[in-house]
């Protein structure tokens, strides 16, 4: 084998190993969207002050936790499925809104409009005392 072949067949192992990686980086669950979800978060905790007031919201591990304005809890997954930009909540409706491309999502993370052709992943929350439980 001479250079020239070493070289091409070097590349297309390369472009091969590429593909699978960047394949592999794209799964649900690499979306917020897996089923390994799993964690609580103290609500008092300054990281997660937000969530003290209605209508607040954080970002933890790739979803978007809110609290209502009648006190519940949401949890989605936070990046949009059309290009993977951050959603927000918006209080005055439960919506969750890609301020990007304006794709708009219900409390439970079904697609309203936009050009997002799917909805994002809804977990459900469990708050006891200060604890709020957020799982698949």
């Amino acid at each position: 084998m001479d250079r020239k072949e070493f070289l091409a067949q070097l590349g297309i192992g390369s472009a091969a190993a590429m593909a699978i990686t960047c394949l592999q980086a794209c799964t649900k669950s690499s979306m917020g969207g897996g089923s390994s979800v799993d964690f609580t978060i103290d609500i008092t905790s300054s990281q997660f002050s937000a969530l003290k007031n209605a209508g607040g919201s954080v970002v933890y591990q790739g979803i978007i936790i809110a609290k209502t304005t009648s006190g519940s809890y949401l949890a989605v997954s936070s990046r949009c499925p059309h290009e993977g930009v951050t959603v927000g909540f918006s209080s005055s409706n439960n919506q969750f809104i890609c301020n990007a491309h304006n794709s708009v999502f219900s409390s439970t993370g079904s697609r309203i409009s936009g050009p997002a052709n799917t909805g994002l992943t809804q977990y459900k929350t469990s708050l006891t005392g200060n604890s709020l439980r957020v799982y698949a």
